[in-house]
């Protein structure tokens, strides 16, 4: 984890892996009440993400090339579960 700040464009590339296979497109169950959120329309905005159709890891960097996540990437699941699978996920 400590060399994950030397390697932007590794984590750039697997961030954008996780964004363009949608491996989850209708999120996790929530527990009281089922809410299924999709995943979908949100890892393939066009407004975050320039050209969503097209692998481009290039969706990550900010300007000096750092990796930078955004509030737009969720690969797994949306709400209080979200953050807690970005915490042990990246």
């Amino acid at each position: 984890m400590q060399d994950r700040s030397h390697m932007p464009y590794t984590d750039a590339v697997v961030h954008e892996i996780q964004r363009y296979i949608d491996l989850v497109p209708k999120s996790l169950p929530h527990a009281s009440t089922t809410i299924l959120t999709s995943l979908t329309s949100v890892l393939h905005d066009d407004k975050e993400f320039p050209n969503p159709d097209q692998f481009d890891p290039g969706h990550f960097p900010d300007e000096s090339g750092k990796f930078k996540k955004k509030d737009y990437f969720m690969a797994f699941s949306a709400g209080k579960q979200a953050s807690f699978l970005s915490v042990h996920q990246g």
